[in-house]
């Protein structure tokens, strides 16, 4: 969905042969060595439509601005210098390896460091699955090609556009080819609507073939088949060690009980192609005043390409100062080659319950509405310490032109897919009349957090207002949610934060881990993950056992599970508190899940 800004000042398969063209009207090489070539040039790939609809698998849940997945590819794909095995989907006509990050409007150039990185973009613009069309993938028997299929989607706000288009992975010559069998209409106007290419892992290196129609010889159309293909030696080398997360999948905003001690941790990846060793990470929190109250250096060994390491900092820490802190991870590989990615930072607050959860700095410098209506903007919200009581959801709207704008007001539990908004708790309509802050009691209605998250958002029925209000002063939670239809990670979460918070209190009881069910996931996964007490193991299917082994290799813990899932609380089968360290957890079906006990 395309959106307004409302913007002021606020004062104060092997299907083609391998052998490497050189003809005039192909591209590349990029920096890696990647060329392609396309089905309007001699000597290029004919296009040869592999339709999978009603054969492969459908993907659900697209619809307009979201993402979905992972997808399992079904082998290993050798992509640049490292192998991929799963990929996310983009409603907006791409797909990421390992990387969820939502891609909408405006669409950047490629190669670009912006996430989402690691992106296949056959047709990356505005589509909208909300009117029509599906998406599907296949793997073949050989597990040799995968093939990812868009069927007769739609630019969004564009009733006559048609499109109908393909990746297909090539395991055999690593080859990825784009294929294009309807493609009728253009996405909306204006400039950054449309990107065709190719990108790495750290978006620094890449191919594009098409932005905005540019060059007008590469234009999208039926029947066209581009080729992107790796060389068959490379000398290019890179040195790079990015740090992937801290403290949560998103390296999003946390908030820490006054007094409680707490870990920090982060995971650092080798994004290069270069084994690196001895190189130092480091942990930096400051408190409100900019002072350094905690800091650690970790070194670590050695870290192949490709591959991941989880660094847990020491001392615990905790503080009885209640305010905003600053939590810094930044990697020191001498040599590294890609800055953008050596650090993060994680917005840090320390609270003491009755507190108002907030991620804005209560200022706001910028308006937001979408040109659409049933629209809007949310937070995610992971209490201090459970269980944890909401008595208000609160809401600052920064402008309004109508003078009555109805807003849904809800309050969301994080059982959707993978901890994304799901059932409704709460729906209450206001009409805004003018600016200001709303807030909305609930406490009567007993909404008690007893594990995971919950979400706070607004929903217009009116299009272009109200307007939400955004605070563009860092630090940023990366805890934005936008809603065009369904509920996704807002696209400038880098840049902002919404000014929607939530009121909580101490509720009855606690309860520390999600209840164990049956795992709907296509991958292994435990949560918490660092854990201090207990963690939910999960397995999809019918894993009835597994073991947990330490690093050295030694058994310590046999589990059995119920449908797949059980709890760990950190002690070994003769009833022993294990030390803090890394534990690998494997099922019975052989997949293992990597797990970190914090103390």
């Amino acid at each position: 969905m395309l959106y307004l800004l409302i913007m002021f000042q606020v004062v104060g398969s092997p299907f083609f042969s391998i052998t490497e063209p050189t003809i005039s009207g192909a591209g590349g090489p990029d920096a890696y060595g990647y060329r392609w070539i396309d089905s309007d040039t001699t000597g290029g790939p004919t296009f040869q439509w592999i339709d999978i609809k009603g054969i492969g698998t459908q993907i659900t849940g697209l619809a307009d601005d979201n993402v979905v997945g992972p997808f399992n590819i079904g082998f290993e794909f050798p992509y640049y210098w490292y192998r991929v095995n799963s990929f996310y989907v983009g409603s907006n006509g791409y797909i990421a390896f390992g990387d969820p990050t939502l891609e909408a409007h405006p669409f950047q150039t490629l190669p670009n460091p912006q996430t989402p990185n690691n992106v296949l973009a056959p047709l990356m613009s505005d589509i909208d699955f909300t009117p029509q069309g599906t998406c599907w993938y296949w793997t073949n028997a050989a597990q040799d090609t995968c093939i990812i299929q868009y069927d007769s989607v739609r630019f969004w706000n564009v009733g006559t556009s048609l499109n109908t288009f393909q990746i297909i992975l090539s395991k055999p010559d690593s080859s990825i080819t784009f294929q294009y069998l309807v493609q009728n209409g253009t996405p909306g106007g204006g400039t950054n609507y449309l990107t065709v290419g190719i990108e790495n892992v750290s978006g620094t290196v890449g191919l594009q073939y098409n932005h905005d129609n540019v060059p007008s010889g590469n234009t999208i159309h039926a029947n066209l088949a581009i080729r992107f293909y790796p060389p068959e030696t490379t000398t290019y080398e890179v040195h790079d060690i990015a740090v992937w997360k801290a403290m949560n999948d998103v390296s999003g905003g946390i908030f820490i009980y006054n007094g409680d001690p707490v870990n920090f941790w982060a995971v650092v990846k080798n994004t290069g192609n270069q084994p690196e060793s001895n190189f130092n990470v480091y942990c930096q929190v400051r408190n409100p005043s900019n002072q350094i109250v905690f800091a650690d250096t970790v070194t670590v060994p050695s870290l192949t390409p490709g591959t991941t390491d989880s660094i847990v900092f020491t001392p615990s820490w905790s503080s009885t100062v209640n305010g905003q802190y600053s939590l810094k991870v930044k990697s020191l590989l001498s040599g590294d080659m890609t800055p953008s990615n050596d650090s993060v930072m994680v917005e840090t607050r320390v609270v003491t319950y009755p507190v108002t959860l907030q991620y804005d700095n209560n200022t706001y410098e910028q308006v937001m509405a979408w040109n659409g209506p049933n629209s809007g903007w949310g937070n995610k919200f992971f209490p201090p310490k459970y269980a944890a009581k909401v008595n208000q959801l609160i809401f600052h709207f920064g402008s309004v032109t109508s003078g009555n704008a109805p807003v849904h007001c809800q309050l969301i539990d994080d059982d959707g897919p993978n901890g994304e908004p799901g059932t409704v708790l709460f729906d209450t309509l206001i009409v805004v009349t003018d600016t200001g802050w709303r807030y909305i009691d609930v406490s009567g209605h007993n909404f008690v957090i007893t594990e995971g998250a919950f979400y706070v958002g607004g929903i217009c029925e009116n299009a272009a207002e109200p307007g939400f209000s955004m605070d563009t002063d860092p630090l940023f939670s990366m805890r934005g949610y936008e809603y065009t239809g369904s509920w996704a990670p807002h696209r400038d979460n880098a840049t902002m934060d919404i000014l929607i918070r939530a009121s909580v209190e101490s509720g009855p009881g606690v309860e520390e881990i999600r209840p164990v069910a049956k795992n709907n996931s296509k991958i292994a996964y435990a949560t918490p993950n660092p854990f201090t007490n207990y963690t939910a193991v999960n397995f999809p299917g019918y894993v009835n056992r597994a073991k947990i082994y330490d690093v050295s290799g030694r058994l310590v813990k046999n589990l059995n599970l119920e449908e797949g899932s059980g709890i760990w609380n950190g002690y070994d089968d003769k009833g022993n508190r294990l030390d803090q360290g890394i534990y690998f957890c494997i099922g019975d079906n052989q997949e293992k899940i990597k797990i970190i006990l914090v103390k």
